[in-house]
């Protein structure tokens, strides 16, 4: 029971950390502050970073 509580939890967070991070981008670009280009290769390094993060905390969880 407790490990699909935890998996839900990191899955919920990396959604909010993903949504947070576009969305700052997002106003970034439309404030013309942020090229296009580089934006969009932020918003892939974040995809990628909170999928290694949520992985790594379940693999801990297993672990312990």
């Amino acid at each position: 029971m407790e490990i699909k509580v935890f998996i839900i939890f990191a899955i919920v967070i990396l959604i909010l950390f993903l949504v947070v991070s576009n969305h700052i981008i997002r106003v970034a670009i439309k404030q013309n502050k942020v090229k296009k280009g580089s934006a969009l290769r932020y918003m892939i390094i974040s995809v990628f970073s909170g999928i290694v993060i949520v992985s790594f905390s379940i693999w801990t969880f297993f672990i312990h």
